[in-house]
């Protein structure tokens, strides 16, 4: 295009030059033409501009997240002129349309259309456009090309994906059998753990409570922890949807996967997330797991979640307590996190932390403890692509 721009500077300067020099008709006429083709360029780029016609569409109404879903596309031509160069450019950051990229440059006939069948992917879940974001067209002699951006572009909602583990990396059966309280070496007939609100005041232990100033309560000998919690993060934390699309996916997906493994081994499964106070989702049946789905995948980040009454409310909800393990699904694994890792410790419950983040975090070979907070008590970074089933 920059060629062709610089053989017309040189042409309209030498007919410049003829004019000034030779003068007559065909000197006039050879300066008129070539002064006239890039006004007809841009007249004809306008026409297209104004007449051009896109279509798009998906079947699905809704998109599970690096699935294919068939998406259709045609470009139309519905006047008496040929439009030379067209080009459609796709939106890129969270989605790709299989197949097909922005460089293939179309030519459409008088009253002809070019019709396209292929695949979309949206990589991660939320609502955002997808398909076509902008088309670029040019003249006949490529002298000029005008982008503009689609006035009806599409917008998806998207789903989390389902993830069938086949194991955990980070939890085996030694860490989800029962284990021997060290509360227990004290008081053989019985073990102990902090009182939480809605525990029964009469297994309150008044022995160890005067002796520690803090309230504990009785978990006899035969009670044995049998249940799987998993705590899901809902913090939004950072305002720009590139960053945080990543990470809330990766977390729905964390938190999904992990209550459908345990759910297939037959282990109760309690999902906990904060909205003005604690949710509650028990999985362990498919129709409970589908409610669950349904929740996740339309569930809402807050950027204004305060984490320190987050916290509270969890710390605060007997039921967490209650569970042999619990999981922690989060974009922060800061102070507060810890804090109810070591409160859940105290009550003979273990703890794994799965830190989401955007940067190059964990080890798809093999997953390795980034740090272990304590005994019973291990955190993992998990980055926001990859594989899961290598990564949890």
């Amino acid at each position: 295009m920059r060629r062709n721009r610089i053989i017309l500077v040189v042409l309209w300067i030498t007919s410049v030059v003829c004019i000034s020099f030779y003068g007559g008709t065909v000197s006039y006429g050879f300066f008129t033409v070539v002064s006239l083709i890039p006004v007809v360029s841009l007249i004809y780029l306008l026409l297209v501009l104004l007449r051009f016609k896109i279509y798009q569409r998906f079947e699905c109404p809704e998109i599970v997240s690096n699935h294919v879903v068939p998406f259709y596309f045609t470009l139309q031509n519905e006047d008496f002129f040929a439009f030379a160069g067209v080009r459609v450019n796709f939106y890129s950051d969270f989605s790709e349309i299989d197949g097909l990229s922005d460089d293939i440059e179309y030519e459409l006939l008088p009253h002809t259309k070019i019709r396209k069948e292929t695949g979309l992917i949206c990589r991660y879940r939320g609502e955002y456009y997808v398909g076509i974001k902008s088309v670029t067209i040019r003249d006949f002699l490529c002298l000029f090309q005008i982008t503009y951006n689609n006035g009806e572009p599409l917008r998806a909602t998207v789903v989390p994906d389902i993830i069938k583990l086949a194991s955990l990396k980070s939890a085996d059966a030694e860490v989800l059998s029962s284990r021997e309280s060290s509360d227990s070496m004290q008081y053989p007939d019985v073990t102990v753990r902090e009182y939480m609100r809605g525990d029964d005041v009469r297994q309150i232990n008044w022995k160890q409570s005067a002796r520690t100033g803090k309230l504990y309560v009785r978990n006899y000998a035969g009670e044995e922890k049998d249940g799987v919690g998993i705590i899901i993060d809902t913090r939004r934390k950072d305002n720009e949807q590139a960053v945080y699309l990543p990470v809330e996916n990766r977390i729905l997906e964390a938190a999904i996967a992990l209550a459908l493994f345990f759910m297939n081994k037959n282990i109760h499964v309690s999902a906990y997330c904060y909205k003005s106070g604690v949710e509650e989702h028990a999985v362990d049946s498919a129709d409970s797991f589908d409610r669950f789905y349904r929740s996740m995948a339309s569930e809402v980040f807050d950027p204004d979640l305060d984490s320190a009454l987050m916290y509270a409310a969890f710390m605060g909800y007997a039921g967490i307590g209650e569970n042999k393990i619990v999981f922690m699904v989060t974009p922060d694994a800061d102070d507060g996190a810890m804090e109810l890792a070591g409160w859940l410790n105290r009550g003979n419950t273990d703890v794994i932390i799965y830190h989401v983040g955007n940067d190059d975090a964990g080890d798809t070979e093999g997953l390795e403890p980034e740090v272990s907070v304590g005994p019973h008590t291990k955190l993992y970074k998990v980055p926001t692509e990859g594989n899961l089933e290598g990564l949890l």
